[in-house]
């Protein structure tokens, strides 16, 4: 990334923006010249007030297909939407549909106390007074017993009415002098008051019903022809109040950019990030828009941290969303990313390790990614979780693995690479492999990364803690397991004790750390663990619970009970063995792995520009 400073006349403000906003290259930081703050835009207001017009228009209507059409100057978008008339009676329409949404509401609910009291002889409108208190309540058979008891048993000059509302509510109507209070009376109790002075409520529960039919009945068929006629809107102005949004959000865009600028004058200073590949192209615009009177020139940024730009294709995109959530990489550190990438999907493959568990898992994630925001996490994590178990079923077919069974020879394929009940201590050794591998790769990154931000001290403790690690597992190899022999391995034992020494004498307040050089090795082997515990519970399961179809009306019902169990057990031990592979192999790059190394807190590139969908460039 490179710092770069734009100066241009003020007269080129807006062509300069246009452009900036169009290539959408740079991200814009105010300057630390001292100069004058610049402004937004003199006719942000105006634009502001056209957006919010179209904006809410739209969401009056319902959506129809866009004919992109081409930016207009922002002059005349705002004067084109202060005499588009039908924008008026977009919002007439739209209020007038939310009174008889909200009138309809109220008729509903007057019906729905008056039929309440469709066997009580009430006049709904004698319910006012200055003295009494009328109140509705609807509860069950017990609630009204102990309302009834309570009200009773505290002494109020209270009338109570009981009845059956419906067939398991029951409805209590009191009437007590406002002086008093019966709030206490109903707590604790499951009941739900009925507000009797809600609108329409005047008169006689049939004539209530009545008026309420009636009332709704006319709401419904002016809704019906509301809905007609701003379809028919919808059919021709659509399209139109679409472009116009995007287009005025564009405008609004570079209306506000100037407010990031400096200015004197006559002039204004532009500042911010580009990549280093575009500096030229930038420069070329610029001095093409302004007739060559504008200057841009690269500028030192030391003490600045450069803002973090990625970019990977778009099926491992979702990769970097997972890692922003941790924390965004500093521009000025070495990019763990790939590595995750590579090391998430075989951890979750080993962990998963079956072919019928990977192919319903693959169809689980491809169906969230059909019904998700893209731009949302459960998207982002599905997308993942679809290259996960394409692994899960790449392992599954070099164990052997098909919902337990072992079916390869019945598809055509080999017996398998490996097998898990057999070849348990080569996993086991397999596994902290990886750890020991991906442990020094995290100190090596560490390495170049302190080095770099002048940690030289720490550098060197990476360093040291790096033969810990790899002579730490040859001598324990070779002493408990027997895979070294002779003076390889007390010389490597000797190396290893010197140099956790040394790490610790070096790591200063990081020395508590020097215990996870040993920890988080290990921690690998619950790839083994999970991936041998799914294994062998799905051995169980089709051991005791194999569906088999036998003889008369008993033997077709053992192999339906046992059939479901068959397939509930297998389905909880997938979700098992889904949850342990996700979070485990997240937990073992984000604790185990990044933790040698990781600074994060970056600052995302976000650049000053635009995605045209319903307009085209002028």
């Amino acid at each position: 990334m490179q710092k770069v400073r734009i100066v241009s006349l003020d007269r080129d403000k807006a062509k300069v923006v246009a452009a900036l906003h169009a290539m959408g290259a740079i991200d814009l930081r105010r300057s630390s010249l001292e100069l004058q703050d610049d402004k937004p835009a003199p006719y942000s207001v105006d634009v502001s007030d056209a957006l919010i017009k179209v904006t809410g228009a739209l969401n009056l209507l319902a959506p129809r297909q866009v004919r992109a059409e081409r930016h207009k100057s922002v002059g005349n978008l705002v004067s084109e939407v202060k005499i588009l008339d039908y924008i008026d009676t977009i919002y007439k329409l739209g209020d007038e549909r939310k009174e008889l949404a909200d009138d309809l509401r109220f008729a509903e609910y007057a019906a729905y106390v008056a039929d309440a009291f469709k066997d009580v002889r009430i006049d709904f409108s004698r319910l006012r007074s200055e003295r009494v208190a009328y109140r509705a309540f609807e509860t069950d058979a017990r609630g009204a017993k102990l309302f009834v008891k309570a009200a009773r048993g505290a002494g109020f000059p209270i009338e109570v009415h009981v009845g059956r509302s419906g067939k398991k509510a029951f409805l209590v109507l009191v009437a007590y002098e406002k002086s008093r209070s019966i709030d206490d009376l109903y707590k604790g109790l499951r009941i739900n008051e009925l507000d009797l002075g809600a609108r329409y409520l005047e008169g006689m529960p049939q004539q209530i019903l009545e008026a309420a039919e009636e009332r709704k009945a006319h709401d419904e068929k002016r809704l019906a022809a509301i809905e007609s006629e701003l379809g028919e809107l919808s059919e021709k102005h659509y399209s139109r109040l679409a472009s116009l949004k995007e287009m005025l959000e564009i405008e609004m865009q570079r209306a506000d950019a100037s407010s990031e600028f400096k200015r004197t004058q006559s002039s204004f200073v532009a500042e911010g990030w580009v990549q280093k590949r575009q500096v030229h192209e930038l420069r070329s615009r610029l001095l093409a828009v302004t007739d060559g009177k504008c200057v841009l020139e690269e500028i030192s940024a030391e003490g600045e941290l450069a803002p973090t730009y990625t970019r990977r294709p778009g099926i491992l995109k979702p990769f970097d969303y997972l890692v922003s959530f941790y924390s965004i990489q500093r521009s000025d550190e070495i990019d763990p990313t790939w590595i995750f990438i590579i090391s998430f999907p075989i951890f979750y493959g080993l962990m998963v390790t079956d072919v019928g568990y990977g192919i319903a898992s693959l169809l689980l994630a491809t169906w969230i990614t059909t019904r998700t925001d893209q731009e949302g996490l459960m998207y982002n994590a599905a997308r993942i979780w679809q290259l996960n178990s394409v692994a899960a079923i790449v392992f599954g077919l070099l164990s052997n693995q098909w919902f337990g069974f072992q079916l390869n020879s019945y598809v055509g394929l080999a017996q398998g690479a490996f097998d898990w009940l057999k070849n348990t201590p080569e996993l086991i050794a397999i596994t902290v492999l990886f750890g020991v591998i991906q442990v020094i790769a995290g100190l090596v990154i560490g390495i170049i990364n302190s080095w770099h931000h002048g940690h030289r001290k720490i550098a060197v403790a990476k360093f040291t803690s790096i033969l810990v690690v790899a002579f730490g597992t040859i001598a324990v190899a070779g002493a408990f397991f027997g895979a070294f022999s002779g003076t390889i391995v007390p010389i490597s034992g000797a190396i290893a004790v010197v140099s956790l020494l040394a790490t610790g004498i070096l790591s200063g307040s990081e020395a508590t750390e020097i215990t996870n050089l040993i920890t988080h090795p290990l921690s690998y082997a619950r790839i083994m663990g999970f991936g041998l515990g799914s294994v062998i519970i799905a051995f169980l399961i089709d051991m005791a619970f194999t569906p088999h179809l036998g003889t008369g009306l008993v033997g077709i019902a053992l192999f339906a009970v046992f059939l479901v169990i068959f397939i509930a057990l297998h389905f909880l031990n997938m979700i098992l063995s889904i949850f342990e592979g996700i979070v485990q192999g997240v937990r073992l790059n984000f604790v185990e792995f990044f933790s040698k190394f990781y600074i994060g807190n970056g600052i995302p590139f976000r650049p000053f520009g635009y995605k045209r969908v319903n307009t085209k460039e002028d």
